[in-house]
C-alpha cells in the first residue's frame, strides 16, 4: 500500500477532505491552482532571494581578504 494512504499517516485525512471537497464543489479546484501558482511564484522568489545573498556573501568574503 502507497505510504500517503497508511491509516496511521497525518495526511490520509487531509487528502481524504481535500477530495470530499473537489467531489462536492468543484469550483474549489480553480481556488486550489491558483493558491498553488502563488506559492510556485514565491518559492522562485525566494530562491532566486538566497542565490542573490550567496552572491553578496561571496563577495563581502573576497573583499574582507
Amino acid at each position: 500500500m502507497p505510504q500517503i494512504i497508511q491509516p496511521d499517516n497525518p495526511f490520509t485525512l487531509f487528502l481524504i477532505l481535500i477530495l470530499l471537497i473537489l467531489a462536492t464543489m468543484p469550483e474549489v479546484e480553480t481556488h486550489l491552482m491558483f493558491l498553488k501558482s502563488m506559492l510556485e511564484a514565491a518559492q522562485f522568489s525566494v530562491r532566486t532571494f538566497q542565490t542573490g545573498m550567496g552572491s553578496l556573501y561571496n563577495l563581502i568574503q573576497l573583499a574582507a581578504k
